[in-house]
């Protein structure tokens, strides 16, 4: 009633939503909504913009208009006065003018706030999804670096070190591959929360992908760090349940720290991923980044990358290790080691590749390579060497593929070759790390016919009580026994034993790292059954194997039959 005085009634109306706003001293009289709906009603349908009605025995005059582009309609009621009706309606509509404007800047800056607050929410949504982890909810690699490069940059941090944890899930792979994606999903959202769960105020966590998450503490010394270390670990020991299977979780941490080890955030990123190898090369729980110990970490990274793809494109390569009867000299089979002849680096020994690929999920496809192209060389030899076996080596991953024992069938098949010719070699560290699931794999690959064999025997578990519960053909003694036999009684002693022990339980017993005659002499009086080593002979590429073959079997038909084996070089 203050912005427009002289007006009896106004009312503004939203057609879409039949919302009225009434101003005027007759807003409340009786009678004027049935006049007002008979107002509209003549107004919406064209038939007048303007009249004279009767309201409660008063004349009164009406004139509409509907507000352009809006879905609002204005509707005046006023009584006559001196001036003709349609002049002082006219004179009416301007004084309400500022009222009109009023509202429509009222509408306008609702609608603009409305959308405004849709568009931060959108923003803030789409930029939570690009900074934030779609599964465990936690900031991405993208958002972790923003902290970090605030933390670097910060110089309120009083000279204090900026660490950087790396930590990642260990043989997340095999429970992955063994229990499924569900399993692995539920296992990254507990530890995801366990992490978060042990922050301080100003601390971040991090999945950086896969299994490997960070955390930063902007404003920790290395003793501080270390401590956070030793609280993650203690929370990991706990075991996780899921769908009623409870596990053991174990992680493996590396520790960078600014300015101590790296200068720029890119480089104690990468310090701390390589401090977690370092750490896992090393089979520790954890460690700080140590740079003397760091020749190699580019190399390492650059080989993981490459390594699944050098199998398609045949950089991979065979050498052949003869296994010579001990009492009669004749070879009974050879062990297939694998090597990669990398194109721009060279040879590369498998002591260096071989963790990467079981850290990498090569080594499933490169364990099969090995026995195909194995079988492949050795199948082509048996022709003049009958009998010819083939020992392969083989990881925890290999027991947990369903596909294992299928594929080595067929390609036993496929190459002519029976069961019992093809030794799979596993180390005990292997098979302990889940007997009840080894020994189940085993039972079934010794049941084919395959034969199986504990290697580096003697290095890995006090307690031989096992061997009673796997279907074993062969024990390997480690070859850091067989070295010092000749010089040190108490290795002899332990030789010994364990030739009388795989007696006992009916296995052969291969003796490797035999490197001179008088080691050779004393397997030979202890009654070992087989030996590898290079008295023998050092692992040879196929062509070389062939021709060393023909050499042995050449000084065989020279020596008498009683003749002890001879040195070969």
């Amino acid at each position: 009633g203050h912005l427009a005085p002289d007006i009896d009634l106004l009312l503004i109306e939203n057609h879409r939503t039949n919302r009225r706003f009434l101003v005027g001293p007759w807003a409340e009289q009786e009678g004027t909504d049935l006049l007002l709906s008979h107002i509209l009603q003549k107004h919406r349908q064209g038939d007048q913009s303007g009249g004279r009605l009767q309201l409660n025995g008063t004349d009164v005059l009406w004139a509409g208009i509907a507000v352009t582009g809006t879905p609002y309609d204005l509707i005046l009621l006023d009584r006559p006065r001196d001036m003709g009706w349609g002049s002082t309606l006219a004179t009416r509509f301007l004084a309400v003018g500022a009222l009109i404007l009023w509202v429509a800047v009222w509408v306008a800056l609702v609608l603009a706030t409305v959308i405004s607050r849709k568009l931060n929410e959108k923003s803030a949504a789409l930029r939570h999804q690009v900074t934030h982890d779609v599964l465990t909810g936690l900031p991405n690699r993208a958002l972790l670096y923003e902290r970090l490069e605030e933390a670097l940059d910060d110089p309120d941090h009083g000279g204090v070190s900026v660490a950087l944890l790396v930590i990642d899930i260990d043989r997340f792979k095999e429970i992955n591959d063994t229990l499924g994606h569900h399993f692995g999903d539920r296992l990254l959202l507990e530890v995801g929360a366990r992490l978060k769960a042990l922050l301080e105020k100003g601390e971040s966590v991090a999945r950086l992908g896969g299994d490997e998450f960070a955390v930063l503490l902007p404003d920790a010394t290395g003793r501080q760090a270390l401590e956070r270390v030793e609280r993650i670990l203690a929370e990991m020991k706990r075991p996780v349940m899921v769908d009623d299977i409870e596990l053991e979780v174990r992680v493996t941490v590396g520790v960078a720290l600014h300015p101590e080890h790296a200068a720029d955030l890119d480089t104690l990123v990468r310090y701390a991923d390589v401090a977690m190898f370092q750490a896992r090369e090393k089979g520790l729980s954890h460690m700080f980044y140590d740079g003397a110990a760091d020749n190699f970490s580019v190399r390492r990274l650059r080989l993981g990358a490459e390594l699944r793809s050098a199998i398609a494109r045949g950089e991979m390569c065979l050498h052949f290790q003869p296994k010579v009867q001990v009492d009669s000299g004749r070879v009974v089979g050879v062990e297939a080691l694998v090597r990669w002849n990398h194109p721009t680096l060279g040879l590369i020994p498998p002591d260096e590749f071989i963790p990467l690929a079981e850290q990498t999920g090569a080594i499933t496809p490169l364990t099969l390579w090995v026995i195909e192209q194995g079988l492949k060389s050795i199948g082509s030899m048996r022709e003049l060497w009958p009998g010819l076996g083939l020992a392969v080596n083989i990881s925890t991953q290999n027991l947990r593929d369903p596909d294992f024992l299928p594929v080595l069938v067929e390609a036993l098949r496929n190459f002519g070759f029976e069961a019992e010719d093809l030794t799979l070699e596993i180390t005990e560290s292997v098979m302990m790390q889940d007997l009840a699931h080894a020994r189940s794999v085993l039972q079934g690959l010794h049941d084919r016919g395959i034969r199986i064999s504990v290697d580096d025997f003697g290095t890995g578990y006090s307690s031989f009580a096992y061997l009673t519960q796997l279907p074993l053909n062969e024990l390997k003694i480690d070859r850091s026994f067989v070295r010092d036999m000749a010089r040190k009684r108490s290795q002899r002693t332990l030789v010994h034993s364990v030739v009388e022990l795989a007696h006992h339980l009916g296995c052969t017993v291969v003796a490797e790292g035999v490197e001179e005659e008088e080691a050779l002499g004393l397997l030979r009086a202890m009654g070992c059954d087989v030996a590898q080593g290079y008295h023998l002979s050092r692992p040879l590429p196929e062509e070389q194997l062939r021709l060393w073959l023909r050499t042995w079997a050449a000084r065989r038909n020279d020596a008498s039959s009683d003749q002890a084996i001879t040195a070969s070089s």
